[in-house]
C-alpha cells in the first residue's frame, strides 16, 4: 500500500447523522500503519482519509486535506513526530494530535505535550482503547493509565507556582487538575457535580488567566511551572 495515497473509508451504514472523525495515520512501520487503519475502518464515527510513513510525506498532503486528527508516531524516520507536532500546530492549530510511542519517559511526555500533542497513548494499549483515545481528543486530552501516571509524578516535587500566581479559584485549580488527568468536559462535570457547558465555562476562563489558547498548552503550562 503506497502510504502517499489519502485513503477513503466508509464511515458505517448506521444510519445516524453523524459526522466522522476525519484521520490521519503517520506511522513508519507498515503493519502497525494497517492495524490502526483497520481498526478506524471498523468504527461507525471514524474515517481515516490518510495514511503516511513520515511527516515529511503528510506535510505537503495537508495541503489538500486537513484532518481533525492526526495518529503521529513518535519515532518516525526523518524528521521525528515531536518536531513533526510543532510544524503541523504551527500552520495548522486546530489539528488534534495524539501522539503513539513504546516509550513512557517524562522528557518524552514533556517534549509532546509542550509540542501541541492533545494526546499521549502507549502503542501496546488494546485497539479498543485506541479507538477511545481517538474518540476523546475533541472533548478532552486521552492518556494511557501509564502516561497519565508519569503526568501526575512530573506534577509533584517543587512547586514554582500555585494557581494564586495566575488568580485561579478553586473551582478553576480542580477543573485544571482534571484536565490535566485527560478528563474531558463531560467527565469532569461528573466529577464535580456540573454540567460540559459551565465547566466549558470555567476552561475558558482558565486559558485566558493562564495565556494559552489550548487543553494542550495549559497541560505544557502545568507541567513548565510544576503548579500543583
Amino acid at each position: 500500500m503506497d502510504p502517499r495515497k489519502a485513503i477513503n473509508r466508509s464511515s458505517g451504514s448506521s444510519g445516524a447523522k453523524v459526522t466522522p472523525l476525519r484521520i490521519f495515520v503517520v506511522e513508519d512501520d507498515e503493519t502497525l500503519r494497517n492495524l490502526y487503519i483497520d481498526a478506524i475502518k471498523n468504527a461507525s464515527d471514524l474515517r481515516c482519509v490518510g495514511a503516511f510513513g513520515s511527516v515529511e510525506e503528510v506535510m505537503p498532503m495537508l495541503d489538500d486535506e486537513l484532518p481533525d486528527v492526526i495518529l503521529m508516531d513518535i519515532g518516525l524516520p526523518g524528521m521525528s513526530g515531536i518536531e513533526g507536532v510543532r510544524k503541523i500546530k504551527l500552520l495548522h492549530p486546530t489539528i488534534d494530535i495524539l501522539m503513539l510511542t513504546i516509550f513512557d519517559e517524562e522528557e518524552t511526555i514533556f517534549e509532546s505535550i509542550c509540542a501541541g500533542a492533545s494526546g499521549y497513548i502507549l502503542k501496546n494499549v488494546r485497539t479498543v482503547e485506541l479507538i477511545k483515545s481517538i474518540k476523546e481528543i475533541p472533548k478532552g486530552a486521552p492518556m494511557s493509565p501509564t502516561i497519565a501516571r508519569r503526568v501526575l509524578e512530573m506534577l509533584r516535587g517543587e512547586r514554582p507556582a500555585s494557581r494564586n500566581d495566575f488568580q485561579l479559584t478553586p473551582r478553576e485549580t480542580d477543573i485544571l487538575q482534571w484536565l490535566v488527568k485527560g478528563m474531558s468536559f463531560k467527565q469532569i462535570g461528573m466529577e464535580l457535580f456540573i454540567s460540559p457547558l459551565t465547566v466549558h465555562s470555567h476552561i475558558k476562563r482558565i486559558y485566558e488567566k493562564l495565556h494559552v489558547h489550548s487543553k494542550s498548552e495549559a497541560v505544557a503550562k502545568v507541567m513548565k511551572t510544576r503548579m500543583f
